[in-house]
Protein backbone atom coordinates (compact mmCIF):
# COMPACT_ATOMS: atom_id res chain seq x y z
CA UNK A 1 0.00 0.00 0.00
CA UNK A 2 1.02 3.71 -0.85
CA UNK A 3 2.36 5.82 1.61
CA UNK A 4 -0.49 8.63 2.72
CA UNK A 5 1.85 11.14 4.64
CA UNK A 6 1.72 13.40 1.90
CA UNK A 7 -2.39 13.31 1.01
CA UNK A 8 -2.41 14.61 5.06
CA UNK A 9 0.30 17.02 4.68
CA UNK A 10 -1.92 18.16 1.74
CA UNK A 11 -5.08 18.38 3.32
CA UNK A 12 -4.60 19.87 6.67
CA UNK A 13 -1.26 21.62 6.23
CA UNK A 14 0.71 20.15 9.04
CA UNK A 15 4.44 21.30 7.28
CA UNK A 16 3.38 24.42 7.75
CA UNK A 17 2.80 27.09 10.76
CA UNK A 18 3.83 30.61 12.18
CA UNK A 19 2.81 33.79 9.53
CA UNK A 20 4.89 35.15 6.96
CA UNK A 21 4.64 36.26 3.21
CA UNK A 22 5.17 33.56 1.03
CA UNK A 23 7.84 35.84 -0.71
CA UNK A 24 9.87 35.78 2.94
CA UNK A 25 9.07 31.93 3.51
CA UNK A 26 10.65 31.21 0.49
CA UNK A 27 14.05 32.20 2.27
CA UNK A 28 13.59 29.36 4.63
CA UNK A 29 12.26 26.42 2.54
CA UNK A 30 13.73 23.94 0.77
CA UNK A 31 11.04 22.44 -1.23
CA UNK A 32 7.68 24.52 -3.05
CA UNK A 33 4.61 22.98 -4.26
CA UNK A 34 2.49 25.19 -6.42
CA UNK A 35 -0.90 24.73 -7.23
CA UNK A 36 -2.51 27.70 -9.81
CA UNK A 37 -6.30 26.02 -9.51
CA UNK A 38 -8.37 25.54 -12.71
CA UNK A 39 -7.02 27.72 -15.07
CA UNK A 40 -10.29 27.26 -17.24
CA UNK A 41 -11.73 29.77 -15.06
CA UNK A 42 -9.28 32.61 -15.64
CA UNK A 43 -10.33 35.69 -16.78
CA UNK A 44 -7.78 36.28 -19.42
CA UNK A 45 -7.22 38.73 -21.76
CA UNK A 46 -8.54 37.71 -25.47
CA UNK A 47 -5.33 35.99 -27.15
CA UNK A 48 -5.18 35.53 -30.92
CA UNK A 49 -3.39 32.91 -30.46
CA UNK A 50 -3.84 29.79 -27.81
CA UNK A 51 -0.91 29.52 -25.53
CA UNK A 52 1.56 26.60 -25.26
CA UNK A 53 1.20 24.60 -22.31
CA UNK A 54 4.63 25.71 -21.05
CA UNK A 55 2.98 29.42 -21.09
CA UNK A 56 0.07 28.20 -18.86
CA UNK A 57 2.32 26.59 -16.55
CA UNK A 58 4.92 29.71 -16.03
CA UNK A 59 1.46 31.55 -15.89
CA UNK A 60 -0.45 29.62 -13.85
CA UNK A 61 3.00 30.07 -11.10
CA UNK A 62 3.10 33.33 -11.40
CA UNK A 63 -0.23 33.98 -10.72
CA UNK A 64 -0.51 31.99 -7.70
CA UNK A 65 2.18 33.69 -6.50
CA UNK A 66 1.35 37.02 -7.03
CA UNK A 67 -2.15 36.10 -5.23
CA UNK A 68 0.05 34.92 -2.07
CA UNK A 69 1.63 39.05 -2.40
CA UNK A 70 1.40 40.82 1.69
CA UNK A 71 -0.67 43.32 -0.60
CA UNK A 72 -3.36 40.95 -1.08
CA UNK A 73 -3.58 40.08 2.63
CA UNK A 74 -2.79 36.36 1.94
CA UNK A 75 -0.24 35.25 4.13
CA UNK A 76 0.81 31.73 4.08
CA UNK A 77 2.65 29.79 6.59
CA UNK A 78 5.89 28.38 6.79
CA UNK A 79 8.19 26.37 9.06
CA UNK A 80 12.09 26.71 8.50
CA UNK A 81 13.65 24.22 6.50
CA UNK A 82 10.09 22.66 5.46
CA UNK A 83 7.60 22.41 2.45
CA UNK A 84 6.23 25.59 1.18
CA UNK A 85 2.66 24.72 -0.23
CA UNK A 86 0.97 27.51 -2.47
CA UNK A 87 -2.21 28.02 -3.84
CA UNK A 88 -4.66 30.26 -5.61
CA UNK A 89 -7.50 29.70 -3.01
CA UNK A 90 -9.67 31.59 -5.63
CA UNK A 91 -9.23 29.21 -8.42
CA UNK A 92 -8.62 25.58 -6.50
CA UNK A 93 -11.87 23.88 -7.01
CA UNK A 94 -12.32 20.02 -5.15
CA UNK A 95 -14.60 17.39 -6.86
CA UNK A 96 -17.12 16.83 -5.08
CA UNK A 97 -17.95 13.26 -3.94
CA UNK A 98 -21.75 13.30 -5.81
CA UNK A 99 -20.04 14.05 -8.86
CA UNK A 100 -17.28 11.76 -9.02
CA UNK A 101 -19.01 9.01 -10.66
CA UNK A 102 -19.90 11.05 -13.91
CA UNK A 103 -16.14 12.49 -14.43
CA UNK A 104 -12.75 11.30 -16.00
CA UNK A 105 -9.88 12.48 -14.53
CA UNK A 106 -6.35 12.25 -15.78
CA UNK A 107 -2.96 12.84 -14.71
CA UNK A 108 0.19 13.97 -16.79
CA UNK A 109 3.38 13.87 -15.26
CA UNK A 110 6.23 15.71 -16.11
CA UNK A 111 9.14 14.12 -14.83
CA UNK A 112 11.94 17.09 -14.95
CA UNK A 113 14.19 15.56 -13.21
CA UNK A 114 14.59 11.60 -13.74
CA UNK A 115 13.87 10.45 -10.24
CA UNK A 116 11.30 7.82 -9.99
CA UNK A 117 10.57 8.57 -6.84
CA UNK A 118 8.28 11.80 -7.63
CA UNK A 119 5.90 9.45 -8.86
CA UNK A 120 3.99 8.97 -5.99
CA UNK A 121 4.97 12.35 -4.35
CA UNK A 122 2.94 13.95 -7.95
CA UNK A 123 0.20 12.05 -8.20
CA UNK A 124 -0.77 12.01 -4.19
CA UNK A 125 -0.46 15.51 -4.38
CA UNK A 126 -2.70 15.68 -7.37
CA UNK A 127 -5.23 13.63 -5.91
CA UNK A 128 -5.36 15.84 -2.26
CA UNK A 129 -5.36 18.85 -4.23
CA UNK A 130 -8.83 17.52 -5.88
CA UNK A 131 -9.77 15.36 -3.23
CA UNK A 132 -10.25 12.11 -4.72
CA UNK A 133 -8.73 8.90 -4.19
CA UNK A 134 -7.91 7.74 -7.26
CA UNK A 135 -7.33 8.94 -11.23
CA UNK A 136 -8.17 6.99 -14.39
CA UNK A 137 -5.27 7.68 -16.68
CA UNK A 138 -1.47 8.46 -15.57
CA UNK A 139 0.58 9.55 -18.03
CA UNK A 140 4.59 9.68 -17.90
CA UNK A 141 6.45 12.16 -19.69
CA UNK A 142 10.77 12.11 -19.60
CA UNK A 143 12.10 14.95 -20.64
CA UNK A 144 15.08 14.70 -23.33
CA UNK A 145 17.24 12.02 -22.99
CA UNK A 146 19.65 10.46 -25.31
CA UNK A 147 17.31 7.30 -27.11
CA UNK A 148 19.58 4.77 -25.87
CA UNK A 149 18.86 5.25 -22.18
CA UNK A 150 15.27 5.93 -22.60
CA UNK A 151 14.51 2.12 -21.73
CA UNK A 152 16.43 2.18 -18.67
CA UNK A 153 15.28 5.72 -16.91
CA UNK A 154 11.77 4.66 -18.29
CA UNK A 155 11.61 1.30 -16.40
CA UNK A 156 12.17 2.47 -12.68
CA UNK A 157 9.49 5.27 -13.45
CA UNK A 158 6.78 2.50 -14.90
CA UNK A 159 7.62 -0.05 -11.65
CA UNK A 160 6.14 3.22 -9.51
CA UNK A 161 3.28 3.53 -11.91
CA UNK A 162 2.73 -0.58 -11.71
CA UNK A 163 2.49 -0.04 -7.93
CA UNK A 164 0.27 2.41 -7.65
CA UNK A 165 -2.27 0.80 -10.44
CA UNK A 166 -1.97 -2.03 -7.56
CA UNK A 167 -2.99 -0.20 -5.02
CA UNK A 168 -6.16 1.07 -7.03
CA UNK A 169 -4.84 4.87 -7.37
CA UNK A 170 -4.69 4.87 -11.22
CA UNK A 171 -6.88 2.55 -13.60
CA UNK A 172 -4.91 2.90 -16.76
CA UNK A 173 -0.98 3.75 -17.38
CA UNK A 174 0.38 5.73 -20.11
CA UNK A 175 3.84 7.39 -21.79
CA UNK A 176 4.65 10.29 -23.83
CA UNK A 177 6.61 10.11 -27.07
CA UNK A 178 7.85 6.33 -27.93
CA UNK A 179 8.87 5.29 -31.48
CA UNK A 180 7.85 1.63 -32.04
CA UNK A 181 10.79 -0.12 -30.98
CA UNK A 182 10.70 1.80 -27.77
CA UNK A 183 6.84 1.17 -27.15
CA UNK A 184 7.67 -2.55 -28.21
CA UNK A 185 10.57 -3.07 -25.70
CA UNK A 186 8.41 -1.49 -22.65
CA UNK A 187 5.15 -3.16 -23.75
CA UNK A 188 7.33 -6.57 -23.68
CA UNK A 189 9.20 -6.06 -20.18
CA UNK A 190 6.29 -4.40 -18.33
CA UNK A 191 4.40 -6.27 -16.09
CA UNK A 192 1.53 -3.56 -16.59
CA UNK A 193 1.26 -2.67 -20.09
CA UNK A 194 0.98 0.50 -21.31
CA UNK A 195 -2.61 1.90 -23.05
CA UNK A 196 -1.81 4.99 -24.01
CA UNK A 197 1.06 6.50 -26.34
CA UNK A 198 0.99 10.24 -26.84
CA UNK A 199 2.79 11.94 -29.94
CA UNK A 200 4.14 15.21 -30.36
CA UNK A 201 2.70 16.16 -33.48
CA UNK A 202 5.37 18.59 -34.16
CA UNK A 203 7.84 16.05 -34.72
CA UNK A 204 5.80 13.61 -36.60
CA UNK A 205 3.41 14.97 -38.58
CA UNK A 206 1.92 11.37 -39.84
CA UNK A 207 1.70 8.95 -37.63
CA UNK A 208 4.18 5.93 -38.84
CA UNK A 209 2.69 3.20 -40.33
CA UNK A 210 4.57 0.44 -38.12
CA UNK A 211 3.65 2.22 -34.46
CA UNK A 212 0.23 2.51 -36.07
CA UNK A 213 0.37 -1.14 -36.64
CA UNK A 214 2.34 -2.73 -33.39
CA UNK A 215 -0.38 0.15 -31.55
CA UNK A 216 -3.62 -1.55 -32.67
CA UNK A 217 -2.53 -5.09 -32.68
CA UNK A 218 -2.16 -4.65 -28.73
CA UNK A 219 -4.88 -2.18 -28.19
CA UNK A 220 -2.67 1.07 -27.16
CA UNK A 221 -4.25 4.12 -27.61
CA UNK A 222 -2.29 6.77 -30.00
CA UNK A 223 -3.20 10.31 -28.91
CA UNK A 224 -1.46 12.82 -29.78
CA UNK A 225 -0.30 16.12 -27.58
CA UNK A 226 1.62 19.31 -28.02
CA UNK A 227 3.64 19.18 -24.83
CA UNK A 228 7.59 20.72 -25.14
CA UNK A 229 10.03 18.08 -24.11
CA UNK A 230 11.47 20.98 -21.55
CA UNK A 231 7.85 22.24 -20.21
CA UNK A 232 9.95 24.00 -17.59
CA UNK A 233 13.28 25.31 -16.99
CA UNK A 234 15.29 26.10 -13.91
CA UNK A 235 16.02 29.31 -16.01
CA UNK A 236 12.70 30.15 -16.71
CA UNK A 237 11.65 29.10 -13.47
CA UNK A 238 13.86 31.48 -11.49
CA UNK A 239 12.16 34.27 -14.27
CA UNK A 240 8.92 33.13 -12.80
CA UNK A 241 10.08 33.79 -9.43
CA UNK A 242 12.06 37.07 -9.45
CA UNK A 243 9.08 38.48 -11.62
CA UNK A 244 7.16 38.25 -8.41
CA UNK A 245 9.38 38.44 -5.01
CA UNK A 246 12.20 41.48 -6.58
CA UNK A 247 13.66 41.84 -3.06
CA UNK A 248 14.12 37.75 -1.97
CA UNK A 249 16.73 35.37 -3.80
CA UNK A 250 15.85 32.97 -5.93
CA UNK A 251 19.05 31.82 -7.63
CA UNK A 252 19.46 27.50 -6.95
CA UNK A 253 15.16 27.08 -7.01
CA UNK A 254 15.27 24.03 -9.86
CA UNK A 255 11.70 22.53 -10.86
CA UNK A 256 11.91 18.90 -10.21
CA UNK A 257 8.50 17.77 -11.57
CA UNK A 258 5.06 19.63 -12.80
CA UNK A 259 1.51 17.67 -13.63
CA UNK A 260 -1.38 18.18 -15.96
CA UNK A 261 -4.57 17.52 -14.96
CA UNK A 262 -7.80 16.93 -16.81
CA UNK A 263 -11.69 16.47 -15.63
CA UNK A 264 -13.33 15.63 -17.88
CA UNK A 265 -17.48 15.45 -17.76
CA UNK A 266 -17.98 11.99 -19.27
CA UNK A 267 -21.25 12.13 -21.10
CA UNK A 268 -20.46 15.89 -22.46
CA UNK A 269 -16.71 15.58 -23.21
CA UNK A 270 -16.27 18.72 -21.68
CA UNK A 271 -13.49 19.71 -19.65
CA UNK A 272 -14.79 20.89 -16.11
CA UNK A 273 -11.78 21.34 -14.83
CA UNK A 274 -7.78 21.70 -15.84
CA UNK A 275 -4.61 23.06 -13.98
CA UNK A 276 -0.91 22.71 -13.25
CA UNK A 277 0.67 21.66 -9.71
CA UNK A 278 4.39 22.19 -9.97
CA UNK A 279 7.39 20.88 -7.27
CA UNK A 280 10.50 22.46 -6.78
CA UNK A 281 13.45 22.27 -4.86
CA UNK A 282 16.63 24.59 -3.82
CA UNK A 283 20.20 23.50 -4.33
Amino acid sequence: MANTDNINECMTNDSLNGKSSSGESLKFVKKLYIHGGNISNWNRIKRKTTPSSADELSESIGTTLNSLLPTNNNDQEFVPQKALRCINKKFVEKIERGEREHLKISVKIFAIELNPAFVQDALFRAMCELGIDFVETLILALPEIPDDEQLSALKGFWEEMEVLMDSGYVHSLGVCDLDKNALEKLYEWARIKPEINQVNLASCCVMPKELVDFSEKHDIQLLTHADPKDILTKGRLEEVLRESYENVPVQGWRPAWALRYSVLVKCRGVIKNKGYIVFCEQD
